[in-house]
């Protein structure tokens, strides 16, 4: 949406229109079993077409997810792994604990 409003789309119109879309996809998938096409649905909308191209990109999961990976991989190194070394015998594991 935000994409779509910085290429001059009007954000409550297109706020509404994906309110709306996510409303319909809801119910294929809930009441009929559907795939989730909300996507397809907005990639159909003329209002997302200054965006249509951009879409798959816009909606990568990848993007969005900042630093949790890296501090992930830290909180695992520092709590996680002190406690299962300290357990290992008792957990059952042998070697060297890798997280």
């Amino acid at each position: 949406m935000l994409e779509a409003v910085k290429r001059g789309g009007d954000r409550q119109e297109l706020h509404e229109r994906i309110r709306v879309h996510s409303q319909a996809a809801a119910e294929q998938v809930k009441l009929h079993g559907k795939p989730n096409d909300l996507l397809e649905r907005i990639a159909a909308d003329p209002a997302f077409a200054s965006v249509r191209d951009k879409l798959q990109d816009i909606m990568d999961p990848r993007r969005y997810t900042g630093l949790a990976a890296q501090q992930t991989t830290q909180f695992l190194r520092s709590q996680v792994k002190p406690v299962l070394k300290k357990h290992k015998a008792w957990l059952g594991l042998k070697g060297e604990v890798n997280v």
